[in-house]
């Protein structure tokens, strides 16, 4: 199956059928604006000017009334995708012979261009005047030949196939599209191409085409990141089951419910390839109570509530002939016998019903060659269904049917209506009414068999028809009781729920209501029986969050997990962890449920398991027993009894302290920056607790959100406006902001979300805590280096797996950490705690974005070299030291946890979370410092940020003197007074020796990596002109503090200033002394280059040397005559900037939207 072919193919087909067939409604004067209107005249209709037969008339009707229900958008939707099935269904039929005419509809048998259908049409039983045929061709309209005798083929096959194929007059045949044997039509595209015929091989093809059709549309419900429309729903949550998962899901409930009541016909096992065989003496007498060894398979129930396109169901109807025929069926009765007595659908999703109910009718087909004629005779009755909702049906229509305005038969109808309002939000998670519904099953018949008597009531008798059948039937599917459940339930987490299904889910599934897949776990048990076995595949996150925490108590109570297969990321083709899981709808005590991990590596080959069971990982054998000593309870399978006795001997992290979210503001684009890009006398960087009064002297305040992996120290670079006690962020009403009492004290914090390991680190006082940063407080802090050592050791890194595997890191999985307290090792442990956190803090403090950093580490000796060997010394011994206390500390804990068996307390140097030398970024970094010097910010004369906004002081600078206004120009060669080069060069010679300044360029140039002849200066040169703004907004987050002005390609111009000495007059700066005075620099080179030009005596590779640098110039001149006008017109407005505001809104004012004059921060 190339199912490359398959997703372009889908993809192409669905946008140029909803092309078509917005086209083909235009003719009929629908669009967006515009309904159907109609008229009879003389015995016709008259739609937009044109006549049509009065027979066609239900169709227009019908489509009138389809329009009013769903919209322009919803109903070309469902028309395009309408003719899509009917035309990949026709398609799987012609290549598998099952067309009950044997001519090929779509394509030809012997090599013509055309479809055989259009040369043996006499040959055939069609609803369609063969005359009219034979004078289309005659007349050379093939098109109109074949469009005619299409809608015969497919009205033919509604005889078999009345869930796909309408009866005449449908709707959807007035919006099939023109020229269908266009070369680029769908059906050419689909024929013409061998790999999607060799594709259609198997009936599994028919899943992955709904699967790549609704691929774009799901996309964009994903991309726009907002709460689901109700007809986004399927697009969102609809995901193919691979094979493999459902042959296990089949195996281990159908499978296992029909050999553990009839163990004569275990060696039907022998051919189910994932089924879990319980080795225990004692299992049969276990379950026994529940098994009914007098069981029948014509008795048998199977469900799937949510079947997509029927890929569960069709391998049910495998196994289930299987067993037909160990029973010793004759093979002729069992399709029939299983699609009516065994197999349940349903779906809120009307093309997944289509494409589900064909697959399972194509199944069976395939088990009988009789199979499509004996439905074409005596019709069949599947239990599928596309759930329909009620929400636009009037009381009118409630009257109508119950022949009453009002009393007890209207109310019933009413009632039995209302149930299905919004049904296609809630689908199989209605709860349906146990109200008798006898008398609308008897006004259904009477409906369908007479004709409305009184015309007046004919809108409500036609809505009366075409609704109840499909609320009937879809009520009789929801009410029964079910043997056998399987399903991949849609995955959707709260905050993508309309309000309509979130308070639904509050109301009728409060245990479950995270997640519409847990939703659907728990409406499984309601629907089985109570000997029931019930399989599904869902998000792992039931097995471990708190959010599901009552529904996991119930289950371990009162259900029994009888396998699990645990998946990692991306072994269902998503990039998040799934479990398959079987249950046993009862309890019993002490049942060794049998769990498997599968890892992507397992299945990355053949895209299924090599071998099943998977022995390798985490395979287990265990009682719920287990899980219920652990706090939260998780399905913490794979742990040892050491492990789980942890959280017996232990006590919760909550019983020493608070594990507390931080503040979110509500609006993060106004509340809150990086602390370089503002004035810094307006951020409070004290360490020390808070008091109400320094709100008032300060705007801004340290903010804790997240960050990268790191341990023990580090991460905060971000402030938060809480000017007077944040008066601004509380009157937004917007911001959620709990432990206002704890701020600004000293805590534990970690990430929230992260997709490493689980880590803490030290906050220390005068800082607040972020939403992203979770924190734990302790008013005891004798214990928090204590506990701060636990929760960064390899201990809490397991704990962190059964506690919260996913990337989420939330309080409440974190309080849950069971802690041993070992208070005489309490001082050995603060002391190795103590020393990591100050490493980390030297480690973190080396580099610019750090509100505490100095000076750059490079600049402590008389060359880089000999700095550079020190700094690799440093750093060296620093990582070792902490990863020498990190292992100390993990040989402690695991001796007072009593798991010297479980851990080792080695670690590998990847999770060290301090950085060691590296050439490349150390070079880049520190020409940073270099050009902060340049610029004011930094001083060689004292520590730290000497110039962030406020007043300006030479005094600071003695050593080596900033630019006067903060610009520097970035040039091949010297063009100016204050070169960067130049400039670097005294820098070097004062910063370490004028006797090796040569040597630190050569030293700087080589870090960078030279071009082949390529000198020191020219790479340094390169560097500033190409690199370093690349470089600087990387390393300042795409908030850079040094803007570039930048006039293009040609790199005319590349000027540098520094954002917090930025004045309304910077540009008109940049402009009168730096472009116009490098334009004449650029001027004197085309002068000098011409006269050169002349000379007779130049070798051709000299003139074209010559020639190709003159270009070079004339183009960089043609460049600033452009860009100065730009210049000059926001040179013009002097331009104010609020440092307040952040660079995103500042920088945007001379960017525009790269209209404007700097260059694009990358």
């Amino acid at each position: 199956m190339n199912k490359t072919e398959l997703k372009n193919f889908a993809i192409q087909s669905r946008r140029q059928l909803i092309d078509k067939v917005k086209t083909k409604a235009l003719l009929y004067g629908i669009d967006e604006k515009n309904d159907l209107e109609i008229e009879e005249q003389y015995g016709q209709l008259m739609i937009k000017d044109k006549s049509y037969p009065l027979y066609m008339k239900p169709a227009f009707i019908s489509l009138k009334n389809q329009l009013k229900q769903k919209g322009f958008k919803q109903l070309v939707e469902e028309v395009a995708y309408t003719w899509f099935n009917r035309i990949i269904a026709i398609r799987y039929m012609e290549i598998h012979d099952y067309l009950p005419e044997k001519v090929n509809v779509l394509s030809s048998n012997v090599g013509r261009v055309d479809p055989d259908i259009l040369f043996e049409y006499e040959t055939m039983d069609l609803p369609v005047k063969q005359e009219e045929i034979r004078e289309l061709l005659h007349a050379g309209d093939t098109e109109g030949a074949y469009r005619k005798l299409f809608i015969a083929q497919c009205n033919a096959l509604n005889s078999i196939l009345p869930f796909l194929f309408e009866q005449i007059q449908d709707y959807t045949e007035l919006l099939l599209p023109d020229f269908l044997l266009d070369a680029e039509s769908v059906i050419k595209v689909l024929v013409q191409n061998d790999e999607l015929t060799n594709s259609f091989e198997e009936i599994e093809v028919i899943g992955w085409l709904y699967q790549y059709y609704i691929a774009e549309e799901k996309d964009r419900v994903f991309a726009q990141k907002s709460k689901y429309k109700k007809e986004e729903i399927p697009f969102a949550t609809q995901l193919f089951t691979p094979k493999w998962i459902v042959q296990y899901m089949v195996q281990n409930s159908l499978g296992r419910y029909w050999t553990e009541a009839h163990r004569e016909d275990e060696d039907l096992i022998s051919n189910w390839k994932y089924f879990i065989k319980h080795e225990e003496e004692d299992f049969h007498e276990k379950i026994a109570l529940y098994v009914n060894k007098e069981l029948r398979v014509e008795d048998i129930k199977l469900l799937d509530p949510a079947m997509g396109s029927g890929h569960i169901l069709v391998y049910a109807f495998e196994v289930f002939f299987q067993i037909y025929e160990k029973c010793g069926y004759p093979e002729r009765d069992i399709p029939r016998l299983i699609l009516e007595n065994n197999l349940y659908g349903l779906d809120i999703d009307d093309r997944a019903y289509q494409l589900a109910a064909f697959a399972v009718v194509m199944k069976a087909a395939s088990y009988s060659r009789r199979f499509l004629r004996s439905v074409e005779r005596e019709g069949i009755q599947l239990n599928l269904a596309s759930i329909q909702e009620t929400n636009y049906v009037s009381d009118d229509v409630f009257s109508y049917i119950a022949q009453e305005e009002k009393g007890t038969r209207f109310e019933a109808v009413k009632a039995f209506f209302k149930q299905y309002n919004n049904a296609k939000t809630y689908g199989s998670l209605i709860n349906i009414s146990e109200r008798d519904i006898t008398f609308i099953k008897e006004r259904l018949e009477q409906i369908q068999n007479n004709p409305v008597q009184d015309l007046f009531f004919s809108e409500e008798h036609d809505i009366a028809k075409e609704v109840l059948p499909d609320l009937v039937r879809q009520t009789k599917i929801m009410r029964n009781e079910y043997d056998v459940l399987v399903m991949n339930p849609p995955y959707m987490g709260s905050g993508n729920m309309s309000k309509e299904l979130s308070d639904f889910l509050k109301k009728s599934y409060p245990d479950s209501k995270a997640d519409l897949f847990a939703a659907f776990i728990e409406k499984s048990f309601i629907l089985g029986s109570n000997s029931a076995i019930i399989s599904n595949v869902t998000m792992q996150s039931w097995m471990f969050l708190s959010s599901y925490g009552k529904m996991r108590k119930k289950i371990l109570r009162e259900k029994t997990i009888d396998s699990l297969l645990h998946m990692d990321n991306n072994v269902m083709g998503i990039a998040f962890g799934t479990a398959a899981t079987v249950f046993k709808n009862y309890y019993i005590d002490s049942y060794l449920g049998v769990y498997n991990e599968v890892t992507y590596k397992d299945i990355q080959h053949l895209n299924r398991p090599s071998s099943f069971p998977i022995l390798k990982n985490r395979n287990n054998t265990t009682s719920l027993e287990k899980f219920k000593k652990i706090t939260g309870e998780p399905i913490a399978y794979w742990i040892s009894e050491k492990i789980s006795n942890v959280f017996q001997e232990g006590n919760e992290l909550s019983t020493y302290g608070d594990a507390r979210r931080g503040l979110q503001t509500g609006d993060s684009n106004q509340f809150i920056r990086l602390w370089f890009e503002l004035n810094i006398n307006k951020i409070f960087l004290d360490n020390k607790n808070y008091e109400s009064d320094i709100s008032k002297k300060f705007k801004w305040f340290l903010f804790n959100s997240g960050g990268n992996y790191r341990k023990w120290y580090g991460n905060i670079i971000e402030v938060v406006e809480w000017f007077n006690n944040g008066e601004k962020i509380k009157s937004t009403g917007k911001a959620i902001i709990p432990s206002e009492d704890k701020y600004f004290k000293q805590c534990i914090t970690w990430n929230k979300l992260s997709s490493g390991k689980f880590s803490v680190r030290f906050q220390r006082k005068g800082i607040i805590q972020g939403d992203a940063s979770p924190f734990f407080y302790t008013e005891n802090n004798s214990n928090l280096k204590y506990i701060m050592a636990l929760l960064n050791s390899v201990i809490t890194v397991e704990l962190m797996k059964i506690l919260s595997p996913t990337i989420n890191f939330e309080v409440g999985n974190i309080a849950k950490v069971p802690v041993i307290l070992a208070s005489d090792l309490i001082p050995q442990i603060k002391s190795l705690v103590d020393e990591n956190i100050l490493i980390s803090k030297e480690d973190w403090d080396a580099f610019e974005v750090s509100w505490d950093f100095k000076k750059h580490p490079l600049v402590n000796s008389h060359s880089l070299q000999n700095a550079n060997n020190e700094w690799i010394n440093i750093t060296k011994n620093r990582f070792n030291k902490i990863k020498s206390n990190e292992e100390k500390l993990n040989k402690i804990l695991i001796n007072i946890y009593n798991l010297t068996d479980e851990f080792n307390p080695t670690i590998s140097d990847n999770d060290i979370a301090i950085r060691t030398a590296n050439l490349s970024s150390d070079v880049r970094s520190f020409i940073s410092y270099f050009i902060g010097c340049l610029l004011g910010r930094y001083s060689l004369d004292s520590e730290g940020v000497v110039y962030a906004g406020g007043d300006w002081d030479n005094k600071h600078y003695s050593t080596f003197n900033p630019l006067p206004d903060g610009i520097i120009n970035f040039t091949d060669t010297v063009y100016f007074e204050n070169d960067v080069i130049v400039r670097l060069r005294e820098f070097l010679s004062v910063a370490f020796s004028s006797d090796t300044v040569d040597e630190n360029m050569q030293w700087l140039a080589e870090a960078l990596e030279m071009k082949k002849g390529e000198d020191a200066e020219a790479r340094l040169r390169r560097y500033f002109l190409d690199e370093f703004f690349a470089d600087h907004c990387k390393m300042y987050q795409k908030k850079p503090i040094y803007w570039l002005v930048d006039s293009g390609k040609q790199k005319g111009l590349r000027t540098l200033f520094y954002m917090h000495r930025y004045q309304p007059d910077t540009i008109a700066t940049i402009r009168f002394e730096y472009l116009q005075e490098i334009q004449a620099k650029y001027q004197n080179e085309i002068t000098d280059l011409e006269n050169r030009l002349v000379n007779p005596n130049l070798s051709a590779s000299e003139k074209k040397k010559l020639t190709a640098e003159k270009t070079s110039f004339e183009k960089k001149m043609d460049e600033l005559r452009e860009f100065d006008k730009r210049l000059a017109e926001i040179a013009n407005e002097e331009i104010e900037i609020d440092l307040d505001d952040g660079v995103k809104v500042n920088y945007e004012q001379l960017y525009r939207g790269g209209k404007g004059v700097l260059a694009k921060i990358k």
